[in-house]
């Protein structure tokens, strides 16, 4: 009897499909090139599948990015791909920066690159063993009225459900309250994991149940001078197909104007400053840490 109940367990598991491993990173503007600017973080998302906030449309006119407005060129996408993105978010403050032109051209920019353009609809991705729906928001006009209908039905598209919110403000360690009811909103609708960005700072990370919670990842990559915030998070998640996903932070330096970004060369202060913003208890492992 023993070795029939072991060899059914390890048959079930034999059976669970492979987790999917993703990557989720801040704001990115490539602006006129990439040229192997997130190389060095290689080791860090290696062998993951990359989810990055696109900031602003792609087309011409990159060479002269300003606050007001960010265009990224398309030869550049095709480097972010390269280097393990898969999905870009491209519902954010300055996704019209070229008119409704430009956002057509940016979904078509992006299919073309080999990623898959995140908006409020959201986008599948086949990783692993599972369906992961990722799906993007723009807080800049507060909650979207239709935000539980959206998460909803992209929910039922797959079988986890990563939601990224955009939201438009000064820099700053504390979340806004319309970030704040957005994340309620998105695991009410049975979110695993939740990110924020677009203050271009970091926030605390959190754990709810068996979701996961980055309540800012800073910038990633940001050639416009318009940003100088240079702390960024890789958010690092395993989803399996039902359970607890697995987390994992880690600090980088984002790579602004033409520099590369990095990991960062004060984690520890970093993680500190994560601790002292409330996030939930973070299990230390050199310059990352999980929770």
């Amino acid at each position: 009897m023993r070795l029939f109940v072991v060899t059914l367990l390890i048959a079930g598991c034999a059976g669970d499909p492979a987790p999917a491993e993703l990557w989720l990173g801040g704001d990115v503007h490539v602006g006129a090139r990439l040229e192997g600017r997130l190389a060095p973080l290689a080791e860090i998302v290696g062998g993951a599948a990359g989810v990055v906030n696109l900031e602003g449309p792609v087309g011409a006119g990159a060479e002269a990015s300003t606050e007001r407005r960010l265009v990224n060129a398309p030869g550049a996408l095709a480097e972010l791909r390269a280097a393990g993105v898969r999905a870009v978010g491209i519902a954010n403050n300055h996704a019209g920066d070229l008119g409704p032109a430009g956002r057509v051209g940016t979904e078509r920019a992006a299919r073309a690159a080999g990623l898959a353009p995140v908006g409020p609809t959201g986008a599948v991705l086949e990783v692993g063993g599972v369906r992961v729906v990722v799906t993007a928001h723009d807080l800049g006009g507060g909650v979207p009225p239709h935000l539980a209908a959206d998460l909803a039905a992209a929910r039922a598209r797959g079988d986890a459900l990563v939601a990224t919110f955009h939201v438009t403000g000064p820099p700053s360690y504390l979340p806004r309250p319309e970030l704040r009811a957005a994340v309620d909103v998105a695991l009410a609708a049975g979110a695993r994991v939740v990110s924020a960005h677009g203050t271009h700072a970091v926030a605390a990370v959190e754990r709810r149940g068996d979701a996961v919670i980055a309540w800012g990842l800073g910038n990633l990559i940001f050639a416009c001078d318009c940003s100088r915030e240079d702390e960024g998070l890789i958010l690092r998640v395993s989803i399996p197909r039902r359970g607890r996903v697995a987390a994992e932070v880690v600090p980088v330096d984002a790579g602004l104007g033409a520099a590369p970004a990095r990991p960062s060369a004060q984690a520890p202060l970093v993680l500190e400053l994560l601790e002292s913003l409330g996030s939930s208890a973070l299990d230390r492992r050199g310059r990352r840490a999980a929770f």
